[in-house]
């Protein structure tokens, strides 16, 4: 067993001690749980090729077609989301990088719960369009009903993009599922979206350094996924810190003047083209989208929830155009523009900046990691190294494991 694996596990074995200090370990029904992953948190499957294209070591050693296809309601895609990636396997049985295994230990020896019994993780495919991801998400529920009674309620759980969906949601479900839903728990939701989206459109994304594979930018600016996560109202500056006027991140023609994503590069390939061509209908929808989401909304407010959130990095607040090229990341600004990295970076995770998601907020906000509203809707914020580190960040899953206990022993009085 790896290293990481075996901390995971006395880990939970350790807030469970903790539960049972506080009796909250009482043998009662667990209340479902779904989990929703974000961005690359599900496995991809190639039917052609038979194998998984991404969720270990083969997604970075050997090259893979990560462009996404849309297809009609009648098409059967070609790349299937089909299991969670818990883990992402470097060196089998010797290395690998936890991703939710970390909580899904937490639930299972901590609090009793079985995945495939009552915790369902929902993978989906997250280079998709996320209505596709609310689809997915209203269909759990009406299975999960049938299967477990018409009172029974549920406990949500989503990381990063995945938040979007659920916010969606409950904005267009009916308010009998409004009503099933008992917590909702969001580890880093990225409400007003962020420059990284954007960033990887210009960069790509490649989990082991560019010597090895992974995602080219034209395959992010492919995902209608990623155009949803692009900030809400982004500010462009010079070199000198002076605003770009008339900079509207959600018209494709200022794409094509400001040399962003697809029109970075001079050579137009196949793919290339085809992102070019789909631009305009990616923004729009995207806008549609986030428009659909934006402020506060009763229907979303009735149900109790927690946000995780963290200020223990800088984070991107505007993007900076100088060189001839985009900066739109903390390390950089701060490292070629020191004079005004003051303007673009605030306090936040490596990808969100806290004060944007303060704007409108569930609940209090609370920073003490062992004394919280148990039950009741709140923001912890907490110091987790960056964004990714939000869902394995010991406070943040001891909080969810009391919390998750709270509501189940109210529940069962």
């Amino acid at each position: 067993m790896p290293l990481n694996r075996g901390y995971s596990y006395l880990r939970a074995r350790m807030i469970m001690a903790q539960l049972s200090q506080h009796k909250l370990t009482a043998k009662v029904p667990n209340i479902p749980i779904i989990y929703l992953p974000g961005i690359l948190g599900s496995k991809l499957f190639d039917r052609t090729q038979q194998r998984f294209i991404w969720g270990d070591y083969r997604g970075v050693f050997t090259h893979s077609d990560y462009e996404y296809r849309e297809t009609t309601e009648n098409d059967i895609p070609n790349v299937l989301a089909t299991e969670q990636l818990h883990q992402f396997t470097i060196i089998p049985k010797l290395l690998t990088t936890l991703v939710t295994q970390e909580l899904k230990d937490v639930l299972e020896v901590g609090l009793g719960y079985r995945e495939g019994q009552d915790l369902f993780f929902l993978a989906h495919d997250w280079r998709a369009d996320h209505r596709q991801l609310v689809v997915q998400l209203d269909q759990e529920i009406a299975r999960l009903t049938a299967l477990f009674g018409q009172q029974q309620p549920f406990i949500i759980i989503a990381q990063s993009a995945s938040n979007l969906a659920v916010r969606y949601w409950l904005r267009h479900t009916s308010d009998e599922n409004r009503q099933r839903i008992a917590k909702w728990y969001a580890f880093g939701p990225p409400w007003e979206g962020t420059y990284h989206a954007w960033s990887m459109m210009e960069t790509g994304y490649y989990a082991g350094s560019r010597h090895f594979n992974g995602f080219s930018p034209d395959d992010i600016a492919g995902y209608p996924s990623a155009y949803q996560l692009l900030p809400c109202d982004a500010k462009a500056l010079d070199s000198h810190g002076g605003e770009i006027e008339n900079f509207d991140l959600y018209n494709a023609d200022c794409w094509q003047q400001w040399r962003i994503g697809p029109y970075k590069m001079g050579n137009v390939t196949a793919q290339n083209q085809r992102v070019r061509d789909n631009l305009p209908r990616y923004l729009a929808n995207a806008k549609t989208f986030r428009e659909a989401i934006a402020g506060e909304c009763l229907k979303e407010q009735v149900v109790p929830q927690t946000w995780y959130l963290s200020d223990n990095n800088l984070a991107v607040t505007q993007a900076i155009f100088a060189r001839d090229r985009w900066y739109l990341q903390a390390k950089p600004i701060a490292k070629h523009f020191p004079h005004i990295a003051p303007k673009v970076l605030a306090k936040g995770d490596d990808h969100l900046p806290l004060a944007g998601l303060l704007k409108q907020r569930c609940g209090p906000l609370v920073r003490d990691k062992y004394f919280q509203p148990w039950g009741e809707s709140f923001v912890f914020i907490s110091q987790a190294s960056t964004h990714r580190a939000l869902i394995n960040h010991t406070p943040n899953l001891r909080s969810l494991a009391f919390d998750i206990a709270t509501i189940r022993k109210q529940r069962n009085r």
